[in-house]
Formats: C-alpha cells, structure tokens, sequence
C-alpha cells in the first residue's frame, strides 16, 4: 500500500510507447517478462512516484499525511491542480524531516543515522522534483491515495 502519483500526460504517452510490447506479452504474462517494462514505465520519479505507507514514508517523515494534507487538494478525478501543486511543493519544501523509531528500527542493519536522514532527504527532493517537472511541463497529477 502506498501513495502513487502519476504525471498524467506523460505517463499516458509512456504507457502508449509499450502498449504494442505489452499487447504481444499476451493476456497473462509473467512477472519476468513484465518486469523490464515495469522498471520503463513505473521508474521512480521521473513520470510515477511512490511514497509506501510504511515507516520509510517521506510525507509522515515531515510531519505530513496523504490523507490529511492532499486529498483534500485532489479534484473530483483525483488530480492535483497546478495551484495545488505549487501549494504542495511549498509545503513539502519548508518541511523538516524527522527519522522515526520505527524508520531506524525498520532501516538496514548497516545503516547508521545519517544514512536514514539522507535516504529520507532524498526521497523528499525526488518528490519536490516530480511535483515541479509537472508543473513545468503543463502535465497535472493524478494521485491514487
């Protein structure tokens, strides 16, 4: 379970590039052969976003929730406005981020603090990016919550 937040254009126009592959994959194909254009299509932050409801997530990370702070942004359809967008960016931006006792209880064994704080700072820019490519580019963001 997660938050997932698609470009929307963009993400249409990826999924039409493979639409023909994925036609001749058939009508149940495995996750092996599915799994190179998953990897195309769903690439983490560039037309999809991903943000897991588990302790690595970067909105409860800023003291924020999916369910509190966006949805009730989202239109009818479930997208975001480029208004709302920029609204989020600001949000998300002036956020500081907090590693929780269950992120640091939950992270690899061969990580240390500062390797939860940059995972976690990370995702947050990727997230920034995702939101400001989008605006940038006309596209708005469908978001499945």
């Amino acid at each position: 379970m997660g938050a997932d937040l698609y470009m929307n254009k963009a993400y249409d126009k990826r999924m039409e590039e493979h639409r023909s592959t994925l036609d001749d994959l058939g009508e149940h194909p495995s996750p092996e052969e599915l799994e190179p254009y998953y990897d195309k299509i769903f690439k983490q932050g560039d037309v999809y976003f991903r943000d897991s409801y588990n302790s690595s997530c970067v909105m409860w990370a800023m003291g924020m929730s999916w369910w509190d702070d966006v949805l009730p942004m989202l239109d009818k359809d479930g997208n975001l406005s480029h208004e709302d967008t920029l609204k989020l960016i600001n949000m998300i931006t002036d956020a500081p981020l907090n590693v929780s006792a269950d992120f640091l209880e939950n992270m690899p064994d061969e990580w240390k603090i500062d390797d939860a704080q940059n995972y976690l700072k990370e995702k947050k820019q990727m997230l920034v990016s995702f939101l400001r490519r989008a605006v940038e580019t006309d596209d708005t963001v469908g978001c499945s919550l």
